[in-house]
């Protein structure tokens, strides 16, 4: 069974809102969603939580994307692969909060994910973070179903224009007689 493009959005929504972790200080990303096949800007924006400096932070993709570059930030540096993306060599103040950004290429298919966020601290200790983001109905899907519309009108258009030939035709030729 097909899905429209609306419907599709609506189930992702109520997905990643019926799934999403507990509201509590955390990360987060901006924007929550991306269209599907689409590459799009996120940003994670994390909290220092603990009482020693943050020293590296960390993002993995889910496995239908590709992280396409990791942005620098301040006092950080960064390394990408396809599926990962570090910052280190700079530090996060207790109670501070920073924001590393991402270009992304998006799945194919509308649904939900969520990125796995590391932050790391002094003596090896870890915060580990899951991190949802909705995907939508990309707009080339939605211009490929303009297509087909457009396409099926043009044909309705052809097989009209041609019936009233026919019928124009049918009655010249009834009143010659």
């Amino acid at each position: 069974m097909r899905c429209s493009a609306w419907s599709s959005l609506a189930i992702s929504v109520c997905s990643a809102l019926v799934f999403a972790a507990p509201a509590e200080a955390h990360v987060t990303v901006t924007p929550p969603f991306l269209g599907a096949g689409e590459t799009a800007t996120l940003s994670f924006t994390g909290p220092n939580e603990r009482d020693v400096p943050m020293m590296v932070f960390r993002v993995v993709a889910p496995p239908a994307m590709r992280i396409l570059h990791a942005y620098p930030s301040e006092g950080w540096e960064s390394t990408t692969t396809e599926r990962a993306a570090t910052w280190s060599g700079g530090t996060l103040a207790p109670s501070g909060e920073a924001t590393f950004t991402i270009h992304v290429e998006g799945p194919t298919e509308p649904g939900s994910a969520a990125f796995d966020v590391e932050q790391r601290y002094p003596g090896g200790a870890a915060v580990r973070w899951r991190v949802p983001v909705t995907i939508t109905p990309g707009t080339q899907s939605s211009s490929r179903g303009l297509g087909w519309i457009l396409g099926i009108a043009a044909l309705m258009l052809v097989v009209i224009t041609a019936a009233g030939l026919l019928l124009l035709r049918r009655f010249r030729s009834l009143q010659e007689r």
